[in-house]
């Protein structure tokens, strides 16, 4: 298994990209792919964002589980179309405070995950 520095160094080595390259590539800033591959993977206070890591792997042609595993974090699980269409629905539905309450105990379900 890669870390995601190996990981980044890796697809840059095979597919002959620059660090530029991969960047424009995956949409995901050189900055930050730079911070990921030097091991700094402090780039926000709990580390790469699922949405970077996600256009990261779609930008690398890479799965996002093997990106999230790179990265030491929680490999999502899939979510097929109906099952996000009828969550959304039941969370569009809710008022203000109901959405808040929702969000915020499906915040600390993935910092437990996290740990």
């Amino acid at each position: 298994m890669d870390d995601l520095a190996a990981l980044i160094a890796r697809v840059m080595d095979e597919r002959g990209w620059t660090l530029t390259t991969l960047a424009r590539r995956s949409g995901v800033s050189t900055s930050t792919i730079h911070s990921w591959k030097s091991g700094d993977r402090a780039t926000g206070s709990r580390g790469p964002s699922p949405a970077l890591l996600r256009k990261f792997a779609e930008g690398a042609g890479l799965t996002v589980a093997e990106v999230f595993e790179a990265a030491g974090r929680t490999i999502p699980a899939p979510m097929d179309d109906e099952s996000e269409r009828r969550f959304l629905h039941l969370f569009r539905s809710l008022d203000t405070e109901d959405r808040k309450v929702v969000e915020a105990t499906m915040q600390a379900m993935s910092e437990r995950q996290k740990s």
